[in-house]
Parts: structure tokens; sequence; C-alpha cells
């Protein structure tokens, strides 16, 4: 009986077994198959990448050579750029340069012409007819005081500038440049006063004339401005190197000596104008008097300053002066 089971158990595990003998057996036969298919489709796939490899290399490289073209383009646009604006500058300098030049030709003859017609002035007074002799004078035609529309407040405006730093250039030597102290700055004060108005006395008799064009509102702005620049300068040599209000009401009160004087000296008719220099001395002890007694009067010095300092800060900014040194 135990040799009959045995038996049985091994048929029925030989039908077990045949059947994965079989799929066995066509599992060998069918692996050369689809490994030889895989290799074909590796072999492929290699292929396409090579040739995919190969194109996008071709691409990048044409894509490198046109931004290199681009590259090269655009430099060159941008040198030829620079060349432009820097030929441009070149020009733009070279022009504004010619118009300097031009300028300051203009100008020599300008003050030339004005330099001869003061000549003329006490003829013919501070008219456009001295300016035309002058100009004749030099060598130029009359018509060339077209050059000069404000007809004879141009020669008056030339006479007190050249006047002024004439003075401040005087004034320099006597300070060493203001570097030096002045032992009597009321005196100093004084004498700056009277050096100026004898530069107006050989035209005393002509100078009611140069005063009324001084007056006219469409040449008071260039009058004012040559007078406070004068008081300044003449403050500064002095020694004055205030930052208080007083700055301003010194010289406010020097403006008003120096124009009070000049009006005295058109009616001066002692020897020498000695009357003209004794009223302005007597006029600047007055104004340091004044000084004095303001500084004793504290609420009234204030109102007193600040007026002046009102009037001379209004008449400072329409003018656009400054003031200021280095």
């Amino acid at each position: 009986m135990a040799s009959v089971r045995c038996l049985e158990k091994l048929f029925r595990l030989q039908k077990l077994l045949l059947p994965l003998h079989a799929q066995s057996c066509r599992l060998h036969r069918q692996l050369p198959l689809a490994a030889a298919s895989l290799a074909r489709g590796y072999a492929k796939d290699a292929t396409e990448k090579s040739t995919a490899n190969g194109s996008l290399e071709d691409f990048r490289a044409r894509e490198e050579q046109l931004e290199r073209e681009r590259d090269a383009a655009e430099e060159a646009a941008a040198k030829a750029t620079q060349n432009e604006t820097g030929q441009g500058a070149g020009g733009n300098q070279q022009e504004s340069g010619e118009q300097s030049a031009k300028q300051a030709k203009v100008d020599a003859i300008r003050e030339q012409i004005l330099d001869a017609a003061l000549e003329h002035v006490p003829q013919h007074g501070w008219t456009r007819q001295s300016i035309v002799l002058g100009a004749e004078q030099c060598g130029y035609p009359s018509v060339v005081h077209g050059m000069f529309p404000e007809g004879g407040f141009a020669l008056v405006s030339h006479f007190n500038g050249k006047c002024n730093a004439q003075l401040v250039q005087s004034l320099k030597q006597k300070t060493g440049s203001g570097q030096q102290e002045v032992e009597n700055p009321l005196d100093f004060l004084v004498q700056a006063v009277r050096q100026r108005m004898e530069m107006i006395a050989p035209y005393k008799a002509q100078w009611p004339q140069a005063m009324s064009l001084i007056a006219q509102p469409q040449h008071a702005s260039t009058a004012l401005a040559q007078v406070l620049t004068l008081v300044d300068d003449i403050c500064y040599y002095s020694g004055d190197r205030s930052v208080d209000f007083g700055w301003y009401t010194r010289r406010i009160g020097l403006a008003t000596i120096m124009k009070m004087t000049e009006l005295y000296l058109l009616q001066d008719t002692s020897a020498g104008h000695t009357q003209t220099w004794d009223f302005l001395k007597n006029r600047m002890d007055e104004a340091v008097q004044l000084q004095m007694a303001l500084s004793q009067t504290e609420g009234m010095t204030h109102t007193f300053q600040r007026s002046f300092n009102s009037a001379f800060i209004t008449a400072r900014n329409i003018l656009g002066l400054g003031f200021k040194r280095t």
C-alpha cells in the first residue's frame, strides 16, 4: 500500500511539473529572440540619439555664430555713436571757444571806444555823441555806436566801473590784500570815499547829467549794484569782518554818506573842495556817534537795524549780489 501511495504522488508531481517544463522550454526559445530585438532597439536608439546629438550640436553652433555676429554689430554701432558724440562735443567746445573769443574781442573794442569817449565828455557830456567821437578817434566808423544800445549810460557805467576798480586796487595795495590791520578804520573810510569822489571832480560840471541817467528805472539796477559792491569792498579792506546785523547797517550807512558827499561836491565852490572833505568827515563822525547812541537803546537799535538790513537784503537779492569772499 505504501508503494502504491508513493506511485500516486509521483504521478501527481509529474502532472504538475510537465506544464512548468513546457513553459520553461518556450521561454528558453523566446529569450534569444527577445535579446536580439532588444539589441536592435538599443542600436536604433543609439543611432537616433547620435543623430539628435549631431543636430543639437549644429543648432548650438549656428546660434553661437549668430550671437557673435550680433555682438560684433552692437560693438561697431557703439563705437560709431561714441565717435559721433566725441566729434559733437569737440565741435561744441570749439564753437563755444570761438564765441568766447569773439565776445572778448567785442568787449575789448567797447572798452577802447569808451576810454576814448571819456575825453570828449567835458565838451559833449555823457551822450552818444561822445561815444561816436571816441569811436572815430580809435579808427572805427561812427556807426559803431550801435554797439552801445544804452546810449550815454554805457559811458557812465563804464566810468563808474573803472573808478571803482582803481579804488579797490589802491585799497588792496594799502592793506596787503586785506591781510594788514588798519590802525584807524574811520580815517581809512574817510580817505577811501574822498579818493573816489576826487575821481568825479574832473567831470563835475557834467555829473548832474550822469546822475539823471543813473536815476532812470532801466539803469537803476546796474548803478545800485556798482554802489553796493563798492561800499562792501571799502568796508572789507577797512577791517570789517563782522557777521552780525551791523554788517548791513554799516554798508547802508556808508553808501548814504557817499551819495550825500557826491551831492555836496556838485555845489562846492571852495578851493580844492575843502568844504566837501569837511562835510564828509563830519558825516562819518555823526555816523559813529549815532551807532554808539543806538547801541545804548537796545529796542530801538534792533528796530533800526532790521529796517536797514531788510532794505539791504532786498536790494542784494534783486541784484543777485552775494558779497562772499574766499
